[in-house]
């Protein structure tokens, strides 16, 4: 059992002297990169301390780089989507000036003339008389009114009839139209 333990403990003190050795060199290499104790060094030795300098600060430019070319990339997208926002918000300013302006033109008509253009735009069949001229003012494209019908009938309700595809579609291109 002694045998063993004094083997062990040798092993134990062997490791502990190896450990402080890489310690001490290691702290030693620390204070050579600070430029702390440099006179204990060589000539030689300091020729590869500036290599090894040298060869860090380029790695730490090339990644400093590197972000700042992630930063310049992003801020282009974001410019991009800023742009577009900025063009569709002046679209629809566009388009609610001309509105604006239709508006009035509208309320700048007197209202006997008012009223003679309505009698003239009386439409057979209407349900309620025009009352307005801003009902007679084309809407935009986009606000026009559009009616969709199924293409299929309700497979489960057996009281309908199958009906005839070729109406629906003629309404379909009808409403697409007026879209584009």
């Amino acid at each position: 059992m002694r045998v063993s333990e004094s083997n062990d403990s040798e092993q134990f003190l062997k490791e502990l002297k190896r450990i402080r050795k890489e310690t001490d060199d290691l702290q030693l290499s620390m204070r050579c990169y600070k430029g702390e104790s440099l006179s204990s060094l060589h000539y030689e030795d300091l020729v590869e301390l500036e290599k090894q300098l040298e060869c860090s600060v380029n790695k730490v430019r090339a990644r400093k780089f590197e972000l700042l070319q992630q930063q310049v990339d992003n801020l282009r997208r974001k410019e991009k989507m800023l742009d577009v926002e900025k063009q569709q918000i002046q679209y629809h300013l566009h388009q609610v000036a001309t509105l604006e302006q239709r508006h009035a033109a509208v309320a700048m008509v007197k209202p006997e003339e008012q009223q003679r253009m309505l009698e003239e735009f009386q439409f057979f069949g209407d349900e309620q008389p025009i009352s307005n001229l801003l009902q007679l003012a084309p809407l935009p494209p986009q606000f026009q009114p559009c009616r969709v019908q199924p293409t299929q009938p309700n497979l489960q309700d057996s009281s309908l009839s199958i009906p005839d595809p070729s109406n629906y579609m003629w309404q379909h291109n009808a409403c697409t139209s007026l879209f584009h």
